[in-house]
């Protein structure tokens, strides 16, 4: 028995490592991530909706939020859409309101509070998608450029839409592999997708796309 354990224990690692080898020698997450990956169309609407992505129980956004902020703002100073709204709450009880992190981010590098909208109710993708609503619409504004990481994009774009919306999908333009660091970054990836697909099927399972 112990024997049989032993080999099984074995294999399991045996096989892991080649896993990790695999992903961080050849393009598979980049392969994987591919039909997650949606083209940017800014293009002009009615508001633009920036997702959150993290933020520290002390109000500090993350760096995902703070890229989806930065860029949202910058679409919004473009002249895409008329207004902003930040949309995230805490994703989990010890995290900090992810919309408002992202507006002080943005305060602190000179934006006016008021030209920050924000959403701080939701905690995962189909919420950010109903509290958006909940505001917008009833505004009549149907039609968004969404701002999210490019992997995140596909299952936000269908979860709007399923809300109600007009999506043209603004991923962030700056999601790309260094080569110093290209082993980590495909594990991230990697990581990345498989919550993806996970979470298509979830969403798929109960309705929400």
């Amino acid at each position: 028995m112990f024997k049989r354990m032993v080999r099984w224990i074995k294999a399991t690692f045996t096989v892991l490592g080649m896993l990790v080898v695999i992903i961080v020698a050849t393009p598979l997450s980049e392969y994987l991530s591919q039909p997650l990956r949606l083209e940017g169309q800014p293009r002009h609407a009615q508001a633009i909706v920036v997702l959150g992505g993290g933020a520290s129980k002390d109000g500090y956004a993350s760096i995902p939020s703070l890229a989806r902020a930065v860029y949202g703002f910058s679409l919004f100073r473009a002249g895409y859409a008329p207004r902003i709204l930040l949309s995230g709450g805490r994703a989990t009880p010890k995290d900090g309101p992810e919309s408002l992190a992202m507006k002080k981010l943005l305060q602190d590098i000179g934006a006016q509070s008021s030209l920050l909208e924000t959403e701080d109710r939701s905690t995962r993708t189909y919420s950010n998608a109903q509290e958006s609503a909940r505001i917008l619409q009833p505004q009549g504004a149907t039609r968004i450029l969404l701002v999210s990481h490019p992997n995140h994009m596909l299952r936000a774009m269908w979860t709007f839409e399923k809300a109600g919306f007009t999506v043209y999908p603004a991923p962030i333009p700056w999601d790309r592999f260094t080569e110093k660091n290209l082993s980590l970054d495909r594990m991230r990836l990697f990581e990345s997708a498989l919550h993806e697909y996970g979470g298509l099927v979830l969403y798929w399972w109960r309705g929400w796309i």
